[in-house]
């Protein structure tokens, strides 16, 4: 019984053996995914384009030893010590895969990179600010400004020598009330091979009423210094201004507008051409009057 076991296992021994044995001996053809690793790279230059990731090598070889490639790590190495700023092509060299001489290469895909070599460079250009949205009709945008109004950029040298100046747009809607200003940080208008520092500024929107002048009647107003009587000429006159558009929507302004003889120190009796004051809303200024002075008459009661 002992001795028929033992034959027994020598049997599949012998079996298992001999499989490895001929699947070892099978050539087979596959496709192999290998990564791309450059070596070398020269300072400051940098690949725009063409270079990719990996390469698929066709090959042939014993299907037991094909089988463990893809556990294997294998990258192809491309120097690039030797590239230089432009267009240039770069042939895939089967003799450099590293595979042993137990495998035979087929075909390569790709079996060249057509490469687009850049410098890497820095340079300072300006912030141009601006603003976008809805305003109210009355309200006039004044200025933008972008803190910091220079920024550093940092990219291919064949686009940044292109590159002067970007634009920063802040945006917002003010179809009522209208702030003095406002302000929010906004990303910088670059394109996305260009890296800025800093990536994004403080933008800044001032606004302002608009204005326009306008020429308005009051009556002199005045009191008589104790003792005397005043009589004006001029019981009117006539003020030319400049306001916030939406002040004269309406008639109210007129209230607040108001022509006056000041009578300072002694009093005397005569007739005088004197100065008056003039007071107005908020936001005014007085552009001109018509007539400059008013005649007074004085008399003692």
């Amino acid at each position: 019984m002992l001795k028929n076991w033992q034959t027994i296992l020598l049997s599949i021994a012998l079996a298992v053996f001999t499989w490895f044995l001929v699947t070892g001996r099978e050539v087979v053809e596959t496709w192999v995914d290998m990564p791309v690793v450059m070596t070398n790279p020269p300072e400051g230059l940098i690949i725009e384009d063409g270079l990719v990731d990996k390469i698929q090598v066709r090959l042939r070889g014993p299907k037991g030893l094909v089988g463990n490639l893809a556990s294997q790590n294998l990258a192809y190495p491309i120097n690039v010590s030797n590239l230089k700023i432009g267009e240039q092509v770069v042939d895939i060299d089967p003799a450099k895969i590293p595979l042993s001489s137990t495998y035979e290469i087929i075909e390569v895909r790709p079996n060249r990179l057509r490469l687009t070599v850049d410098r890497r460079i820095s340079k300072k250009i300006t912030v141009e600010a601006a603003w976008a949205g809805n305003l109210n009709s009355d309200y006039k945008l004044q200025e933008v400004t972008a803190s910091p109004d220079v920024v550093t950029i940092r990219g291919p040298e064949t686009l940044l020598r292109k590159i002067s100046k970007t634009r920063v747009v802040l945006k917002g809607d003010f179809p009522e009330d209208v702030p003095r200003s406002w302000a929010e940080n906004v990303a910088l208008e670059v394109p996305d091979e260009i890296e800025a520092s800093p990536g994004q500024v403080s933008v800044e929107a001032f606004f302002a009423p608009k204005t326009r002048e306008i020429w308005v009647k009051v009556p002199i107003e005045y009191q008589d210094p104790e003792g005397y009587k005043v009589s004006v000429q001029q019981r009117y006159v006539r003020l030319l201004i400049e306001g916030p558009v939406f002040l004269f929507h309406d008639d109210e302004y007129r209230k607040s507008i108001l022509a006056s003889v000041i009578f300072g120190g002694k009093v005397t009796e005569g007739q005088f051409e004197l100065n008056y004051e003039v007071a107005l809303p908020e936001g005014c200024r007085l552009e001109k009057k018509n007539p400059e002075t008013v005649t007074i008459v004085i008399k003692k009661n």
